[in-house]
């Protein structure tokens, strides 16, 4: 795991690759239900489809992205949870 950038602490990690892209969306958002607001969610990604989809879709749903950078297999996604507000 590469450490997180200074002062930033990962809260949870899940790895995601190797799954189709609705897949990998749903489990992240699941995740994300059970965190604290502010809390820092470590995503492992592929490239490609789920690279494209995922950010987007979770920062419609009002949450961060922090960190999007290669990684040993795929993309590493840092999502700081926020709460929606319409």
């Amino acid at each position: 795991m590469i450490p997180p950038p200074e002062g930033l602490r990962v809260d949870h990690s899940l790895d995601l690759r190797g799954l189709d892209s609705p897949s990998s969306y749903r489990k992240a958002v699941e995740r994300l239900k059970t965190m604290a607001e502010n809390e820092v969610l470590e995503l492992s990604i592929d490239e490609g489809e789920p690279l494209s989809t995922i950010p987007f879709g979770l920062r419609a749903e009002g949450h961060e992205i922090l960190v999007s950078e290669p990684a040993n297999s795929g993309v590493r996604l840092l999502v700081r949870k926020r709460s929606f507000v319409a």
